[in-house]
């Protein structure tokens, strides 16, 4: 069992009751937009189980939100693969080969998508936008955009082999972990959005970053021999070992105890939060929403450790960069369309 997922969780985990539903429709999606176009894609994508993660995360959302999250991780993921596998490449390679998925998210989008993963892109960045508020939408861009680039900056990082040290590890790690993104779809999933002056309250600001920064480290627990097959070196554990000289273990512990000590952190924070909506005020739905928002955040936390138990995709990792036999690359051109005379 993977060490992270016996993680004693002060917050309640759920599971939203369409998972296998919104599995499915997940599957039809990929296969829609071209990532899956086989028995052998359709096993590695079940495999990832990217409908499982938000089932966890998002409990109480509807179900089109919830799908909406899906496809929207499962993009991601997909980016995440192709990045693994061009590790070793220099950041220009990187930046070069992500050139297409932040032009879809730059004013006037991407109009004419190269790659099966960009267009799938454009489908999905529509899908998001719409009806979503200009704050949200300016957001979640943004978001997206720290994912994409921090590619780059990790080949940076490889290529000047200077040590890192954990606060630098963990300011790199928030932007390339995805988090932000659930995070966002955490109001859009469930309903609602969040002005961007009751997100930047520095109490509500500080929640969302201890929520990132669990997750981020439960994630480097449970991915550590992914990451030591790959050769990577942008893992907490590692980064632990060499700046303190520690072993593995007493690295592994310090991760345990640094997410005690930030769950303890948002409990305390959360009792803060009526009296800072009355300071600030926040109107009534303002404040609905914001305590709506918080214990989603919670839930989302409590329910990582159960996902862990049942996804695949960090399990027989001795072998990381091996594709599956069958399986196609999601940059792959996109199939012209013939003109129709």
């Amino acid at each position: 069992m993977l060490p992270a997922v016996n993680f004693p969780m002060p917050f309640v985990s759920r599971c939203h009751p369409d998972l296998e539903a919104a599995r499915q429709r997940n599957l039809e999606w990929a296969r829609e937009v071209g990532l899956v176009v086989n028995e052998a894609d359709a096993r590695r994508l079940l495999l990832w189980d990217m409908a499982g993660i938000f089932a966890y995360w998002l409990p109480r959302a509807s179900s089109e939100g919830l799908d909406l999250a899906i496809d929207t991780i499962t993009v991601g993921v997909f980016l995440e693969e192709h990045m693994e596998a061009a590790i070793d490449k220099p950041p220009e390679f990187v930046r070069d080969a992500c050139a297409e998925m932040f032009a879809v998210i730059e004013p006037g989008g991407l109009q004419a998508p190269s790659t099966v993963l960009s267009a799938a892109f454009v489908n999905l960045w529509a899908r998001l936008c719409e009806g979503a508020p200009l704050e949200w939408r300016r957001r979640v861009a943004l978001h997206w955009r720290w994912f994409i680039d921090a590619y780059v900056e990790e080949a940076r990082w490889r290529r000047s082999r200077v040590p890192q040290t954990l606060d630098g590890y963990l300011e790199l790690r928030r932007a390339s972990g995805f988090t932000h993104v659930m995070v966002d779809m955490s109001e859009r999933a469930n309903g609602f959005t969040l002005p961007d002056r009751v997100r930047d309250l520095p109490n509500v600001a500080r929640i969302i970053t201890l929520t990132v920064d669990i997750v981020d480290v439960m994630n480097d627990v449970c991915s550590l021999e992914k990451e030591l097959a790959l050769g990577d070196v942008h893992n907490t554990i590692l980064v632990l070992q060499h700046e303190r000289g520690w072993s593995q273990e007493a690295a592994i512990a310090e991760s345990y105890a640094m997410m005690r000590r930030w769950c303890d952190d948002i409990i305390q924070l959360q009792a803060l939060i009526p009296q800072d909506c009355v300071r600030h005020g926040l109107s009534q739905e303002e404040t609905d929403n914001l305590l709506h928002f918080i214990r989603a955040l919670q839930e989302g936390i409590g329910g990582q450790p159960d996902w862990y138990r049942t996804c695949g995709r960090y399990e027989n990792s001795s072998n990381p960069r091996a594709v599956a036999v069958g399986t196609t690359s999601p940059m792959r051109p996109l199939p012209v369309t013939p003109a129709h005379p």
